[in-house]
């Protein structure tokens, strides 16, 4: 996703962005995307959250700081 637009979209509708990720072969792909998308079918939220919190874990930084980083790099 390197359309700063399609970043804004997913903001703004999650629910459409992850059906459209579930169609993005490098996602559907990623052991990491995969589960996801697995889990967001299913209607885990508390897993999605989960792996989200996992990932920025393991990148040393909070949701706030990705969420500041991709405002940053794409000005939103």
């Amino acid at each position: 996703m390197n359309n700063p637009i399609n970043l804004v979209k997913a903001f703004r509708n999650p629910q459409q962005f992850l059906n459209e990720a579930m169609n993005n072969s490098a996602i559907s792909q990623n052991p990491i995307g995969k589960n996801a998308i697995d889990m967001y079918q299913k209607g885990d939220m508390q897993g999605i959250n989960q792996l989200a919190d996992n990932l920025c874990k393991e990148k040393g930084m909070t949701r706030e700081q990705v969420l500041q980083q991709i405002r940053q790099k794409y000005g939103i």
